[in-house]
């Protein structure tokens, strides 16, 4: 009874094939779990910046209604012909536009894709998944 296997090709048992799969399986784990690790540091340096922006936003809008508050006082005070009002307003108009631009930047910021490479990899892992069990069919 001859062999399949080429001339001096050592054969393997079926426990050190399993062996030598869980290894591999093992080793995969750990490069996606690496991987995984560094997209981690990155994405919450980017939720930091977003918090920030969020939180600049708020404020910045909190400062423009104290702002109309201030020139509504103007439209009180008119009645007893003050000047300080136009200033008020400037600033209200100055905080909206601030707090519009922080918030369209938070808008963009926040569409930004978290762990692109990881899931370009699964992607890639899927495909090839996909393709093996077609060949193998």
């Amino acid at each position: 009874m001859e062999s399949d296997a080429p001339p001096g090709a050592v054969k393997q048992s079926a426990s050190e094939s399993l062996r030598q799969w869980i290894a591999s399986l093992g080793e995969y784990l750990t490069l996606k779990l690496k991987l995984f690790g560094v997209e981690s540091r990155e994405a919450a340096l980017h939720l930091l910046v977003l918090a920030l922006l969020f939180g600049s936003a708020i404020a910045l809008f909190s400062g423009f209604l104290m702002m109309l508050l201030v020139f509504l006082l103007y439209l009180m005070t008119i009645l007893f012909h003050w000047e300080w009002g136009w200033s008020a307003l400037a600033c209200a108009g100055l905080s909206l536009s601030a707090c519009v631009i922080v918030a369209i930047v938070f808008r963009f910021r926040i569409t930004r894709v978290l762990f692109p490479v990881t899931l370009s990899e699964l992607k890639k892992d899927r495909e090839w998944l996909t393709q093996k069990s077609k060949s193998s069919d």
